[in-house]
C-alpha cells in the first residue's frame, strides 16, 4: 500500500496557523485588552474591573488556517480566529454580579469601532472583527472563588472553565505524539467539507478536540494514526445509543452533542463514514497519486498534496534489493 505520511506532513504544515499569523493575534489581543481596560476604567471606575485569559485552540497549537474566503469586492479574507476570556472577578464584598446583558453590552460597547468595523454581538461572546477577516472572540466569565461561570444570552450563567480544558488537552498529548497534527487535519477537514456544502454543519473544532483524543491511537506515521484514530472516533459514535462527546473538565461529564438535531447527527455520521471509508481506501491503494487523489477529491481538498505517480515497492522487493545489492562482489582493484 501506498503510505501518504508525506503527504499528511506537507497538509498539516499546510493548514497549520504560521507564527506570523499567531504573532498578528496576539498583537490583535493586546491591543483590545488595552482598549476594554481604558473603557472601563473611563467609564465604570466603580465596577469590577476586566481580566483575561486566553484560551482555546491558540493555547493548544492546534489553529488553523482556514480556506481563502472573498468579500463582495473580492478582498481577500482569512478566518482565523482566538478567544480571549473576560474575566469579572469578586474580590469585595461590595462588588456586584451584574446581569449577563450588562456585560456583554458593556464590553461591545468597550470594543466598538475598534478595528473600523461593528462588534458582533453573539450568544456566547462579543466578536471583534478585523479587515482581514481574522477575529477574536471574547466570552464573559464571573467568577468567585474558585467557581467559574459563562456568561451565556440564551442559556444563563453555565458553569464552565477553558482553562482546566486547554491544560487537560496539553497534558493529554504528552503521551500522544501526534494528536496535535490529528485534530489539526480534522479541522482542516471540517474546513474543506463545510466550505464545499455550506448547509453542512460539522462538530466544532472544540468537539473534534475531544472525540480525538479519546480514541486516539498512536501509530509509526502519521497517514496510519489519523486512519486509526478516525476509525475509532467512527466505531465509537456508531455504537447503539452512544452517540455523545463527554466534556472531560467544568462542567465535568456534560454531553456536548445533546443538543444536536437528528439531521445534524445523520449528517455528521454520513461524512465521517465518507472520511472513514476513503482512509481505508486510500491506504489499500498501492500508487502514491491515486491514493492521495481519493482524500484531495472528496476530504480534504487541493491543500492536500498529490502524491508521485509512481507505486510504493513492497518491503518484501525492497529487502530483496537490499540484499541483492550487498551480495554483489567488489571488483578487483585497479580494473
Amino acid at each position: 500500500m501506498a503510505v501518504l505520511n508525506k503527504e499528511y506532513n506537507k497538509f498539516d504544515k499546510e493548514i497549520k496557523l504560521n507564527q506570523g499569523r499567531k504573532d498578528s493575534l496576539k498583537k490583535s489581543r493586546k491591543e483590545l485588552r488595552r482598549k476594554i481596560k481604558q473603557w472601563f476604567k473611563d467609564n465604570k471606575p466603580d465596577e469590577i474591573q476586566p481580566k483575561f485569559n486566553s484560551q482555546g485552540s491558540i493555547e493548544m497549537n492546534t489553529t488553523i488556517n482556514p480556506i481563502v474566503e472573498y468579500d463582495t469586492d473580492g478582498s481577500v479574507l482569512r478566518k482565523y480566529d482566538l478567544d480571549d476570556g473576560v474575566y469579572f472577578i469578586l474580590l469585595k464584598e461590595e462588588d456586584v454580579k451584574r446581569s449577563i446583558s450588562t456585560w456583554h453590552d458593556w464590553v461591545f460597547m468597550a470594543t466598538e469601532n475598534h478595528t473600523g468595523k461593528d462588534s458582533i454581538k453573539k450568544t456566547t461572546c462579543v466578536r471583534v472583527v478585523f479587515a482581514d477577516g481574522h477575529h477574536i472572540d471574547l466570552p464573559i466569565y464571573f467568577k468567585e472563588e474558585d467557581k467559574i461561570e459563562l456568561a451565556h444570552k440564551a442559556n444563563g450563567w453555565l458553569e464552565s472553565d477553558p482553562k482546566e480544558f486547554y491544560e487537560w488537552f496539553n497534558e493529554k498529548k504528552k503521551a500522544r505524539f501526534r494528536l496535535e497534527a490529528i485534530v489539526r487535519c480534522l479541522k482542516g477537514w471540517k474546513n474543506y467539507r463545510e466550505n464545499k456544502n455550506t448547509n453542512l454543519k460539522l462538530p466544532s473544532g472544540f468537539e473534534l478536540t475531544i472525540l480525538a483524543t479519546n480514541n486516539y491511537i498512536d501509530a509509526d506515521n502519521l497517514d496510519e494514526a489519523f486512519r486509526v484514530t478516525v476509525s475509532a472516533i467512527n466505531t465509537e459514535l456508531n455504537k447503539s445509543n452512544e452517540f455523545k462527546c463527554v466534556r472531560p473538565t467544568t462542567p465535568a461529564g456534560e454531553d456536548v452533542f445533546a443538543d444536536y438535531s437528528v439531521t445534524r447527527k445523520t449528517n455528521f455520521l454520513n461524512a465521517l463514514q465518507s472520511l472513514n471509508d476513503d482512509c481505508a481506501k486510500a491506504s489499500t491503494e498501492k500508487n502514491f497519486k491515486k491514493a492521495s487523489e481519493i482524500l484531495v477529491n472528496n476530504q480534504f481538498g487541493d491543500r492536500f498534496p498529490k502524491g508521485d505517480d509512481k507505486d510504493e515497492e513492497s518491503k518484501t522487493n525492497t529487502l530483496r534489493n537490499s540484499l541483492a545489492a550487498a551480495s554483489i562482489p567488489p571488483k578487483p582493484y585497479g580494473n
